[in-house]
């Protein structure tokens, strides 16, 4: 595959911006992976009777790991301001990004689904079987192995012109040029809105419960449960917003 040429800015192409993403990234890389690890770990080698919850959060350990492993090419990415791995990468980089990345929003929404259940309908917990929720969990990977294709097609090598410097770089960025730009707003959609509309629903009416009840760490849960929401929304929702508007203008 050829790269093509633009003149739009890229994230490589601001000096500012590159420091302060090279900061974040390295910071993610250093904490995230080793914090992720030493959760593998411990489920892994200390838990021998694991709850639903603890398998969850095993995947989803695994998941976030997983992301935080492949900052390192990113972060040579942004060192060098330039594209060196090849079109290959660029595509296959950016969908192990997304699937693993949609993998931890469905995770986090099974976790909303199991607590919602837990607190409203106690009685009915048992049908939630570790065996039901192993399933449920590969039919997830298998679904955002699916929906991260988009990151396979609309992802390509450009040729960005730098006039100031009288250089050219290569940067791996998202084509939303082709006809079929429903594709990814399809992936924003199911990869983020719906889930976080489930896991909102879900935490709105776990709060409910617990404030009608006499539950002794009632306010440290609505801490909890106010504290996972805005986490979730503040960390995903610029990404999808750009996501969309650039598949969206491309639309109008």
């Amino acid at each position: 595959m050829t790269a093509t040429t633009t003149e739009e800015d890229s994230a490589v192409s601001n000096d500012y911006a590159t420091a302060i993403g090279t900061l974040i990234l390295t910071l993610v890389f250093l904490l995230g992976v080793p914090g992720n690890l030493f959760i593998v770990w411990s489920i892994l080698a200390r838990t021998r009777k694991r709850s639903i919850t603890t398998i969850l959060i095993l995947n989803l350990a695994c998941a976030d790991g997983f992301i935080m492993a492949l900052t390192i090419f990113f972060l040579i990415y942004l060192a060098k301001q330039t594209w060196i791995f090849g079109p290959v990468m660029c595509k296959a980089l950016f969908y192990l990004c997304n699937a693993n990345m949609y993998a931890s929003i469905f995770l986090i929404t099974l976790m909303s689904v199991h607590r919602m259940v837990a607190v409203l309908f106690p009685q009915k917990l048992y049908l939630i079987s570790r065996k039901v929720v192993t399933r449920v969990i590969m039919g997830m990977w298998v679904l955002v192995t699916v929906i991260s294709i988009p990151s396979l097609v609309f992802r390509e090598l450009e040729i960005e012109p730098d006039f100031s410097e009288n250089i050219s770089r290569i940067v791996c960025s998202p084509n939303h040029t082709w006809p079929t730009h429903v594709s990814p707003l399809f992936s924003q959609i199911s990869g983020f809105i719906l889930p976080y509309a489930v896991i909102i629903t879900c935490y709105v009416l776990t709060l409910r419960r617990l404030r009608q009840t006499q539950f002794q760490r009632r306010i440290r849960s609505e801490k909890l449960i106010l504290a996972i929401v805005i986490t979730f929304g503040i960390f995903w929702f610029p990404y999808h917003v750009i996501n969309m508007v650039q598949a969206i203008s491309v639309a109008l």
